[in-house]
């Protein structure tokens, strides 16, 4: 059933008035104290969930919209009856930008996201779904329970729960879907999503029955609007060495174009990149692309071994790169682009305490190739239109710069045609900053 325009129209109003509220009182926190990463994460839930139900509002068909919204009439004529359909975009082009309309405005622009674990893409709705259909009883209020963490450990046990959802490989199916709607609320075009398959194979689970699963799924997706998602499989620290060349070999095995390489990810402190040089090299030689979570946990020095002895082509995190001028100019004349996850960052307090102390800014400064990714969307209940949004709002990122930063995550991604990707993007960014007026309307 739809709702009237005044209806969405009042509860949109509210919800930017408390976003902007929040906003103000979470830049007010103190920076390095010990309840500083905590506040700021729940900061973070509060503010992704009011501009989820924005999204959700605009989303809304409206009953009987009134012709006088429209100016003209082609979006009536042609049967557009969502509220986004019929809210003037803002004008950005004078000086004073609101939180909000900034916000919108990134939210249309076209991206791409290549730092994502396929779990943490589980939105609540299909992961009730899976709890129905494999018979796992929980409250509603044991359930919400699960996400109200405050620490590592309970983001670990989250991240458990949610792989504990998946009894046979029917069920990875689901959670394709659960990032395809991810990905069109944030306009992403392109992702490459981490798949950590190690637990699950030792809960009994087939390896090529489970890639199969998340490759149908993967092109049901592309097919209704063509969305991309490409598939890097975890070779992960948490289980060692041997387990990671086990994994690489089950990947040599597989023959779907879906799946384009590795990553090195689990808990950093559990395993040094040094040792696992052996299956990067294989994993090389094979063809397959390389990439590698590093500099999260631990220093500067970890990051070297990824880059030097395991020939990472991405760096994942590298928070603690600053510490080193010397590896910064290696990543940057060496173009290995670092995967910034400002908020996971923030939450894991390990070299960040606060967006405002992020490195970003710096490494954008100095000529880093980067770019901007969520890490784990549905855990942290961030999405990527706010991680950018937070780059403009903390760290005085400009939204050419911004725009700038949607070019250079283009050309960090692994996709065999960045360039043409790149060009279409251009064209749709040059329409939404028109319709924002940041450009001067185009001659037709």
């Amino acid at each position: 059933m739809g709702v009237t325009f005044s209806e969405i129209l009042e509860r949109i109003r509210i919800l930017d008035r408390d976003v902007s509220e929040l906003n103000r009182l979470k830049s007010r926190l103190p920076a390095d104290r010990p309840y500083s990463s905590s506040l700021q994460i729940s900061f973070d839930k509060q503010i992704n969930n009011l501009l989820n139900e924005r999204i959700r509002l605009l989303d809304l068909e409206i009953s009987d919209p009134p012709r006088w919204l429209l100016g003209d009439t082609d979006a009536y004529d042609s049967g557009q009856r969502t509220a986004s359909a019929f809210l003037e975009p803002a004008d950005l082009s004078s000086k004073k930008l609101q939180d909000q309309d900034v916000i919108n405005l990134i939210r249309e622009l076209p991206k791409t996201e290549i730092h994502l674990h396929l779990e943490a893409c589980v939105n609540k709705d299909t992961m009730k779904k899976l709890m129905a259909k494999n018979s796992i009883q929980l409250s509603d209020e044991e359930f919400e329970a699960k996400f109200n963490f405050k620490d590592l450990n309970g983001f670990i046990q989250v991240f458990f729960f949610i792989q504990s959802l998946v009894k046979e490989p029917a069920d990875l199916y689901y959670f394709v879907g659960s990032l395809a709607e991810y990905m069109r609320a944030n306009r992403i075009l392109y992702t490459e999503v981490f798949f950590a398959p190690s637990k699950f194979i030792q809960n009994g689970l087939d390896f090529d029955e489970m890639v199969s699963q998340l490759v149908e799924g993967i092109r049901e997706e592309k097919e209704k609007d063509g969305i991309e998602i490409r598939l890097l499989v975890d070779v992960s620290r948490s289980f060692g060495p041997e387990n990671a060349m086990n994994n690489l070999n089950r990947v040599l095995k597989l023959k779907h174009k879906e799946v384009i390489g590795i990553g090195l990810g689990g808990a950093e402190l559990m395993g040094p990149a040094r040792d696992y040089a052996e299956v990067f090299k294989k994993a090389k030689e094979a063809g397959l692309r390389t990439v590698a979570h590093s500099g999260e946990d631990d220093g500067p020095w970890a990051i070297w071994e990824a880059v030097e002895l395991c020939k990472a082509e991405r760096i994942g995190h590298g928070t603690s790169a600053i510490q080193d001028p010397e590896l910064v100019n290696y990543l940057r004349e060496n173009k290995i682009p670092i995967e910034i996850c400002v908020t996971s960052n923030v939450f894991t307090g390990k070299y960040v305490r606060k967006e405002q102390n992020h490195p970003v800014r710096y490494y954008y400064d100095q000529g880093l190739p980067l770019c901007i990714n969520t890490d784990d969307p549905e855990i942290f209940n961030v999405n990527l239109t706010y991680e950018y949004f937070k780059l403009w709002r903390f760290l005085d990122f400009s939204l050419d710069e911004i725009v700038d930063l949607i070019r250079q995550g283009v050309y960090a991604t692994f996709h065999p045609q960045k360039e043409t990707l790149w060009k279409d993007m251009e064209v749709q960014i040059k329409k939404v900053k028109e319709k924002y007026g940041l450009l001067e309307p185009s001659v037709q």
